[in-house]
């Protein structure tokens, strides 16, 4: 006895103990198999468009910040944030670097990209209007970052780099 190719719709069929006998499952069966699937696949890649990308925490803002006055801008930057709503996918790292003296280097980047950078003094009304200024940056930046990348994966950066 040969056996032609088993597919998921066949049904195994015991007939004695000692052998087997192969039959071809009903097409109600098979029919219902399929929607099944269908329905599965259609639920699956309408929860993929509803969400874009199935990332559950996103817009973070992650303070890397060191003194009192990195602190400072920190919470005028949380606390004054909103993001734009076509902006997805993103995490705010800031993050301060020391420098001469009582100034320190505060630095703002969007996924691993440096945006922004300003040195930063421990004065209460600087720290506020520095932090204001990094929002509108950001935003911008934000606003502007899917025609960013589609500007960098067009027909003229796009190529083998042999000349």
């Amino acid at each position: 006895m040969s056996q032609s190719k088993i597919d998921s719709t066949s049904v195994l069929i015991n007939a004695d103990d000692t052998t087997k006998v192969l039959k071809e499952a009903p097409d109600a069966l098979k029919d219902l198999f399929n929607e099944i699937v269908k329905e599965e696949t259609d639920k699956i890649k309408q929860q993929k468009v509803k969400t874009g990308y199935n990332l559950e925490i996103d817009g973070l803002i992650i303070d890397q910040t060191k003194t009192k006055s990195g602190r400072e801008f920190y919470e005028y930057f949380f606390n004054s944030w909103d993001a734009p709503k076509e902006a997805k996918d993103f995490t705010i790292f800031i993050e301060e670097k020391p420098f001469r003296l009582n100034t320190t280097l505060v630095e703002i980047s969007i996924n691993e990209t440096l945006i922004f950078q300003s040195l930063l003094q421990p004065r209460g009304d600087f720290i506020e209007n520095l932090a204001l200024e990094s929002i509108g940056t950001t935003q911008m930046y934000l606003a502007n970052y899917e025609e960013l990348l589609k500007q960098l994966g067009g027909g003229d950066m796009v190529g083998t780099g042999i000349f």
